[in-house]
């Protein structure tokens, strides 16, 4: 497990919020790396002291108590997002306030899945009196729809939209910096978000050629078709839950023309216990057909939130064909000890603050995971727009 003196899951495992499998490996990490269990240390100590501390009389705090502690604790939780973000130390008393805070506010309901409704074939009636032997029903394909986890054994199959739009970052971008203010949550879309940047994925790549034709790197230049998409993957430890996995789906088509693809999640019904699917409003398959071309030269980019019931990696596969063709399927296993690369890293950090600002998973996503994940990302090299996305960031984080 890759952890940084910062890194959420350090309070969780003080906290006890860990699972088993989980919180020790927090203590591996720990023992390995003598500023994460310096860090441990120094949050133990920190829960000691308020555990501590004389209880008032009543056996609770008095709304005067209370309340001055909140107001308190966000003064002091703002001053420090922004000497974060800059890379100030957090002063020892404001500290000891949020941990009190925190321990306050633990344990915010989280949202629920909505239930999900799927139409069933209409099974047309025999045209003659001869018995019509009964066609098997395909897999059950969910809706993709804003909602919460789909489970495993309702929903084995997710039909994957090829939707590559980006045009609502610059909407919301305006609203923040333009306008000075937060935009509407239900105007904010993740997948949009995620599409305004180009992400190189390191891991499972796959290639769909053409039909007939024998293309060869060496004559790529000789205006012959290459290929009709290329397929990425990469996994990466999820941000707003340690315990999950985010899976990251790049679909390049390429350079010459347009392709038909289907692209289809399979989830390991041995380990996958629910996933999601990040964004996607239901105006994306109110018609019953997900859209399916990818045009010549453009890339569209998908995050699934995927949740194991066991650490052995296996995630399923990603099964896709092109104009009709099948091509080649990927098994996808999350190597939890490889080290994710820049471009994973960035595009995790892009779905934490498109949702944080949609007022998703609002018991597990803050200011303070949003602006972490910024620092990590923040560097002298960066390419200009995502050195403009982590400015759009610091200026979310001071309204």
């Amino acid at each position: 497990m890759k952890l940084h003196p910062e890194d959420p899951r350090l309070t969780a495992q003080v906290l006890g919020e860990l699972s088993v499998e989980d919180a020790a490996a927090v203590e591996l990490a720990a023992a390995a790396d003598p500023a994460l269990e310096a860090e441990l240390a120094e949050t133990r100590a920190i829960q000691q002291f308020l555990t501590d501390l004389p209880a008032p009389p009543s056996g609770q705090l008095l709304p005067d108590q209370r309340a001055a502690i909140l107001t308190t604790a966000r003064k002091a939780d703002r001053a420090a997002r922004i000497a974060r973000f800059q890379r100030w130390l957090i002063p020892t008393a404001a500290a000891a306030v949020l941990a009190l805070a925190t321990v306050l506010l633990l344990r915010m309901p989280g949202e629920k899945p909505q239930p999900i409704v799927r139409e069933t074939p209409a099974v047309l009636p025999p045209a003659a009196p001869a018995v019509i032997p009964a066609i098997a029903p395909p897999p059950a394909t969910a809706a993709i729809v804003r909602q919460g986890p789909l489970a495993t054994s309702d929903f084995p199959v997710l039909d994957l939209p090829v939707h590559p739009a980006s045009g609502n970052l610059e909407t919301v971008s305006n609203s923040i910096r333009g306008e000075g203010k937060l935009p509407p949550r239900d105007a904010v879309r993740t997948e949009e978000f995620l599409n305004a940047f180009p992400l190189r994925l390191s891991g499972t790549t796959a290639i769909a050629r053409s039909s007939g034709n024998a293309w060869h790197p060496d004559n790529r230049g000789s205006g012959a078709s290459a290929h009709a998409a290329t397929l990425a993957t990469e996994t990466i430890a999820c941000p707003w839950k340690p315990s999950a996995t985010l899976l990251l789906i790049s679909l390049r088509g390429n350079p010459q023309q347009a392709c038909e693809v289907k692209l289809a999640y399979h989830a390991d019904p041995a380990n996958v216990l629910h996933y999601r699917i990040l964004g996607f409003a239901p105006a994306a398959s109110t018609s019953g057909v997900l859209p399916t071309t990818l045009a010549a030269n453009t890339t569209t980019t998908l995050a699934i939130e995927i949740e194991c019931s066991s650490p052995r990696g296996e995630l399923g596969t990603l099964v896709w064909t092109t104009d009709g063709e099948k091509a080649p399927a990927i098994s996808l296993v999350h190597q939890r000890d490889a080290e994710p690369s820049d471009d994973a890293r960035f595009g995790a950090l892009v779905c934490t603050y498109a949702q944080w600002l949609a007022g998703e998973q609002a018991g597990a996503i803050d200011a303070d995971i949003v602006s972490g994940l910024a620092r990590e990302i923040a560097s002298a090299v960066l390419p200009a727009e995502r050195a403009d996305f982590l400015n759009l960031i610091d200026r979310t984080l001071h309204l």
